[in-house]
């Protein structure tokens, strides 16, 4: 975690970065009930202090607030019910997030409204991609990737399952990025220039787009703020 703060840092210097926590940084699968709450405080003051743009939280982190009688900071987005937008200006464009909705298990009218949702974005044509962040695990989400019509452009993903820097589905038009359990790197993705806005984006790897898993490793000083909160 300490590490991550000083990563977010460098980043955040160079300009243009929309940090996303997309789900299960507070309870790996399986172990919502073995967070102490004396953990749990740790955990949301350290992830408070990381000043992400979009936390979303699944089903099994807001158990572990709800156990712990912790309260989530106010920008912090609870499971939804239906599909959310969130907007980010960066430079060149704006940015359309939206929120997965989850309840736990599939539910396959609610999917048929999340496309329905990102298409209706597309067609304002006033956003230069249409990003999704899901907490569903890599079964559901590879099941609604293959299943749906391509609507959005990149979809980051969290939960159960593999973790992937990045790959390219439908012919190149939906980039699948997925969190790793272990939280020892941070994914990057790369856009040096954004599509026109409302334009369906077919990704070239490495040129107009570029995906990275940045290890957490010794080579990254520990923000001494964020250490202090876990050796006290």
């Amino acid at each position: 975690m300490a590490r991550r703060a000083t990563f977010f840092k460098t980043v955040r210097e160079n300009g243009g970065a929309v940090f996303i926590g997309g789900g299960y940084e507070l309870a790996v699968p399986g172990t919502e009930g073995d967070r102490h709450p004396a953990a749990v405080e740790q955990l949301k003051r350290a992830y408070g202090m990381l000043g992400y743009d979009i936390f979303l939280l699944s089903p099994a982190d807001a158990a572990v607030l709800s156990g712990s009688k912790v309260q989530a900071p106010r920008a912090w987005q609870p499971p939804l019910d239906e599909p959310a937008l969130v907007e980010r200006n960066v430079p060149g464009g704006r940015l359309a997030f939206v929120l997965f909705p989850d309840s736990g298990r599939a539910d396959p009218a609610m999917e048929d409204r999340l496309v329905d949702f990102a298409r209706e974005l597309r067609a304002k044509g006033k956003y230069n991609l249409v990003i999704g962040v899901s907490t569903w695990g890599s079964a559901r989400e590879n099941a609604f990737i293959d299943t749906s019509d391509p609507v959005f452009d990149i979809i980051l993903g969290s939960g159960e399952g593999p973790g992937y820097s990045g790959l390219y589905m439908w012919d190149n038009r939906v980039l699948w990025v997925r969190a790793f359990t272990k939280g020892k790197s941070v994914h990057t993705v790369t856009i040096p220039a954004l599509p026109a806005p409302g334009e369906k984006v077919v990704w070239t790897p490495e040129q107009s787009v570029r995906t990275l898993a940045q290890p957490l490793g010794d080579n990254i000083a520990s923000a001494p703020d964020i250490q202090a909160i876990f050796t006290r």
